[in-house]
């Protein structure tokens, strides 16, 4: 019993049996790690600027630390007025390096009217500001009932090696095409309709993000049909005129959406924005890719 050859068997067991068992519990090798992209937008319909400076918009926003803002009812400089691009002031005041501008303003809404705060800007433009650099911008005139000179601006970036249209807009609703919210016709005449034309003719195989005031409610037939014809889902399930639409063709995920007017000014007069920065809320997701 106490061979040589059977101490050395002893001393074989004690060292690789613990180690056998050991092996049996330990944890596979992990695969390897999926890799994500959060990706965070904000819309908003600034009201042409007329109870807040970029500036003042751009403070209020920041804690989102947003990597696209769309951007409706925007001013422009006015003729004679040698100032800074608006949008261009929000982007610097985001730190969003790059911007594109639209050129049409809503219903052809200008100064003095429609001005923002110290009246060297005016009118109702849309604008997309990024993190991601912005090519192949233009203005996209929708055909359909309601005022003239509706657009929807886009563009395009490229964001963790998926190419996105975006787009931002500002478009009539039921209260300009004067059709039951309930008749096929309401959708059939709307701006919106030609708008999901376009999304289903140039778009398909890009990902894409829509943003801005449509004049329509979340639940109502033009949205509705919208979501239907587009296969886009809205972020938005609250009752609300401005959205955010978005495509699931590829994998994305929605991880939060808000939406909010804003701080208000008690000292404000002006009743229309409530003294809010605008007479809309902003909306704003939060995405994984």
């Amino acid at each position: 019993m106490n061979s040589p050859r059977f101490i050395k068997s002893i001393l074989f067991a004690g060292l690789v049996i613990p180690g056998f068992v050991c092996s049996l519990f330990a944890k596979p090798a992990s695969a390897e790690a999926v890799s994500t992209t959060k990706l965070r937008v904000v819309a908003y319909n600034v009201a042409c600027g007329q109870w807040a400076t970029p500036e003042q918009i751009a403070e209020i926003l920041q804690p989102l630390d947003p990597d696209i803002v769309l951007l409706s009812e925007v001013p422009k400089a006015n003729r004679g007025k040698d100032v800074k691009d608006w949008s261009l002031r929000m982007a610097e005041a985001l730190g969003l390096d790059h911007v594109h501008v639209g050129t049409s303003s809503s219903a052809g809404h200008k100064a003095p009217k429609w001005a923002d705060t110290t009246g060297n800007y005016g009118g109702k433009y849309k604008s997309i500001l990024s993190r991601t650099p912005l090519t192949e911008g233009k203005d996209f005139l929708p055909q359909g009932s309601g005022w003239a000179r509706a657009s929807a601006l886009r563009v395009e970036t490229e964001i963790a090696g998926r190419t996105f249209a975006l787009y931002s807009l500002h478009l009539p609703g039921y209260a300009h095409h004067k059709k039951p919210r309930t008749s096929p016709e309401a959708w059939e005449r709307s701006k919106h309709k030609s708008l999901a034309d376009k999304i289903n003719a140039e778009d398909a195989s890009l990902d894409v993000i829509v943003g801005g005031d449509f004049n329509e409610w979340t639940d109502d037939l033009v949205m509705r049909s919208l979501l239907q014809a587009t296969k886009l889902e809205n972020a938005v399930t609250e009752r609300s005129i401005d959205h955010i639409l978005y495509s699931t063709a590829r994998p994305i995920k929605l991880l939060d959406i808000q939406r909010d007017w804003g701080p208000k000014n008690q000292n404000a007069q002006n009743v229309k924005s409530d003294g809010c920065l605008s007479d809309h809320p902003w909306i704003y997701c939060e995405f994984e890719l």
